[in-house]
Formats: structure tokens, sequence, C-alpha cells
């Protein structure tokens, strides 16, 4: 097509038998459309009056295939710098979020550390308080010099000490029930 005769023609054109992202059809569409009301906005200040619908018709078949192309580049210009910014936008949210979430993390880690601290503690005496106990038992065993025979061989003295006890016991309240029932019979005989 050589001449457009309106919007719709270009619109065609740019959006609906477009190879391209029919967005990006769109928006040089709007760009032409702007360059329009830019053209009737300069024709109202400086003739008069708004254009007729025929002066409309004769600036869409006045604009060459060129400015299809300006609108594309254009189009495509405006569209990276708005996808620019909102990745940006997406991007200095993300960094506020994480941000945010560490300082978080980090306050709950503060707020951990002294229940954990008190453990730790608790820990840490119960261990000393253990290995104090061990090193007392071997200090009484180092100091007294006992060997595990040493410590039988007492074992056996102490037995046969207490067995020897019980010998003597036993002896003694025979010897001593003897002259009970001696002294009985004494006194049954005067």
């Amino acid at each position: 097509m050589d001449k457009f005769s309106g919007p719709e023609d270009i619109f065609d054109e740019l959006v609906e038998n477009a190879d391209n992202n029919w967005l990006l059809g769109l928006v040089a569409f709007a760009v032409i459309e702007e360059q329009r009301f830019e053209w009737m906005k300069h024709q109202t200040k400086h003739n008069g009056g708004k254009p007729s619908p025929e002066d409309i018709k004769k600036w869409y078949e006045q604009q060459p295939r060129g400015v299809l192309l300006r609108a594309r580049d254009t189009a495509e210009a405006r569209l990276k710098d708005y996808s620019d910014e909102i990745i940006e936008l997406i991007m200095e949210e993300q960094r506020k979020e994480i941000e945010e979430s560490i300082i978080v993390s980090e306050i709950r880690e503060a707020k951990k550390f002294w229940p954990q601290f008190g453990v730790n503690l608790a820990g840490g005496f119960v261990s000393a308080l253990l290995f104090g106990i061990f090193l007392t038992v071997v200090a009484f065993f180092v100091i007294n010099d006992t060997s595990p025979t040493q410590i039988g061989a007492n074992l056996r003295k102490n037995i046969n000490i207490e067995e020897n006890k019980n010998d003597q016991e036993r002896s003694n309240k025979q010897t001593g029930g003897n002259s009970s029932i001696q002294g009985i019979e004494k006194s049954n005989s005067k």
C-alpha cells in the first residue's frame, strides 16, 4: 500500500499484518496517532480552527512509509525504556525484601542466643563437675597408693578379721552359755 487513507490503514499495517510483536505495533500506532494530534493542535492554533475530515485524510495520504519505521523505532525505544524502569523497580523491591529478611533473621538469631547461652553454660558446669569428681577419685587412689592386688589383700585381711571376731563371739557365747547352765545345775543340786 503506497498511500494511507486513514488510521485503519496504518493500524492494519502496524498491528494486523505485522510480523513483529503486536504490542510493538500498538505502541507504534499510538506514536503515529500522537503525531496526528500534535498536527491537529498546530493547525487549530495557527489556522483559526480544527482541521476538517478531508484535511485529516490528506495528512494520512501525505505520510511516507518511513513514518512507520520511525514509529516502530520510537515504540521499541519507549518499550525498552519502560521495561528497564520496571526491571529496576522490581530489582529495588527485591533488594529491600532481601535486606529486610536478613535483618529479621539476624534479630531472630539474637533472640536465640541467650537461651542457647544458658544451655551451654549449664552443660559446661556439669561437665566441669563430673571432671572434678573423676579427678578426686583418681587422686584418692593415687594418694593411698593402692593397687588392685593391694585392695584384694586388704579385703581378705578385713574378711579374715571379721571371721575371727565372729568365731570368738560364738565361742564366748558357747562358754558363757555353758557356765550359765552349770550355774543352774549347781543351784538345783543344793
